[in-house]
């Protein structure tokens, strides 16, 4: 790639950030529904021919959006993949990192999983956090199990998206008063521990 096309690339891609920014900014002071393309073009200061050169409709930038947010838990994923590698052990919990990420952009996934935004931004979110738990889980787990499952592990790490996700909406839905790795270490202890064990019950005769 020649420097021109380098500039052109930087360009592009600043454009289509300030676009982003632009409409999370404005989703979070207004609701996705109320956000026009005159506010997100006069907000990132952008004409609207600009916006129909990048975008189709809101709805399309929206989507893109949260597919930037999706890259960044990716990259963070394979950050922890790489130091793994390089000390021979996790450094982090894995589950943790995920449930700060949600807490870096709480406001957005609460306004968009409560519908506000709209049906395929609201799946798209969905989707993110299950395609990421099954391998949260795996990583979670590290290979520490004692003899052959019980219960196969495709429908283990279902089960563990199932109830991260669960768990993910109460949390940003009520705005419970924890951080991200507080809320992870509950969930973790909820879903290894189940309710009987991480409340203390009785076992059932």
């Amino acid at each position: 790639m020649n420097d021109r096309d380098s500039r052109k690339d930087r360009r592009v891609n600043r454009t289509r950030r300030q676009l982003r920014d632009a409409l999370m900014e404005l989703i979070l002071e207004r609701g996705y529904n109320a956000v026009t393309i005159e506010d997100i073009t006069e907000r990132a200061d952008l004409g609207r021919t600009t916006f129909y050169l990048h975008f189709r409709d809101k709805e399309e930038l929206l989507v893109e959006s949260l597919e930037a947010i999706a890259e960044e838990l990716k990259a963070q994923v394979a950050q922890l993949t790489e130091r793994e590698g390089a000390e021979g052990e996790a450094w982090f919990n894995p589950v943790a990192i995920a449930f700060h990420h949600v807490e870096e952009n709480r406001d957005l996934y609460r306004i968009i999983l409560q519908g506000e935004g709209s049906n395929k931004a609201a799946s798209r979110v969905r989707e993110i956090i299950e395609e990421a738990a099954p391998e949260l889980f795996e990583r979670h787990m590290g290979g520490r199990a004692g003899g052959a499952p019980d219960v196969p592990g495709e429908l283990a790490a279902g089960y563990f998206a199932a109830a991260l996700m669960g768990f993910i909406m109460l949390w940003l839905e009520k705005e419970l008063p924890y951080s991200g790795e507080e809320a992870a270490e509950l969930f973790l202890k909820l879903f290894f521990e189940g309710a009987a064990g991480a409340l203390k019950l009785g076992g059932r005769e």
